[in-house]
């Protein structure tokens, strides 16, 4: 792990910014700045990640996996015939009943409202914002964003079960959706004690939910790990 970085999962390098970001000291003006545009940047590329992530789920027929398939294509190995977006037929006869895809179709519609908290969290913008402004620009999106996650990460633990109401504890995938799901939690309970931050001890919860759920998240991407090299070592051997 420490001497091959696993650059084509985006998740992991997003838990690893938002996980700087939530040990920055925001008591200076200087990390104020920090803070503020490590979180941004850490949203931006959770968007990117998960447009990466619709992309792959549309283009699931195409290839095994989008971001082997990419490097490869980097490469010279592979040469790709890929789908931007699924046609309306495709949408109503397959894809509105794939969960795979509206597992990924909320972790992007998450992830987009999600990014708003992120712009907002830079230094000029965050304040200059009223308490009304603030608590709808910055901690409102934070909750749906968030929800967006948790919803996902239920789809995603869904799909690798063989029955809705049957955990499937001996599936990594299982694993990976329910460390998720925990960060997710995290993530929203932060935007939801961020309307009470005027109340003694409030500032202190949210600022530790949001650094556990950035630690389950980097935990999560890391389990992700054993499946890229798995993988990746299945499509090296064909």
């Amino acid at each position: 792990m420490l001497l091959r970085y696993p650059v084509w999962d985006v998740s992991y390098d997003v838990a690893v910014v938002f996980t700087i970001a939530t040990v920055q000291d925001s008591s200076t003006e200087f990390s104020d700045w920090a803070g503020g545009l490590i979180v941004f940047i850490g949203a931006t590329v959770f968007e990117f990640g998960s447009v990466l992530l619709m992309f792959e789920a549309v283009n699931e027929n195409r290839s095994d996996c989008f971001g082997w398939a990419v490097e490869e294509t980097v490469d010279g190995i592979l040469y790709l015939n890929l789908s931007w977006w699924p046609t309306w037929y495709e949408l109503r006869t397959y894809y509105f009943y794939e969960i795979g895809f509206l597992a990924c179709s909320s972790q992007t519609f998450g992830a987009t409202v999600f990014w708003i908290s992120g712009f907002t969290a830079l230094p000029p913008i965050l304040n200059s914002l009223s308490t009304p402004a603030e608590n709808g620009a910055y901690w409102l999106p934070q909750v749906i964003g968030g929800t967006g996650f948790i919803v996902s990460s239920m789809l995603f633990m869904l799909e690798v079960q063989s029955c809705w109401y049957i955990p499937a504890p001996g599936v990594l995938g299982w694993y990976i959706g329910l460390w998720n799901l925990i960060g997710a939690i995290g993530f929203t309970l932060c935007g939801a004690l961020g309307f009470g931050t005027i109340q003694p001890g409030v500032e202190y919860a949210l600022t530790l939910s949001t650094f556990i759920g950035s630690w389950v998240f980097l935990f999560e991407s890391l389990n992700k790990y054993p499946v890229w090299v798995d993988e990746k070592a299945g499509r090296l051997e064909r």
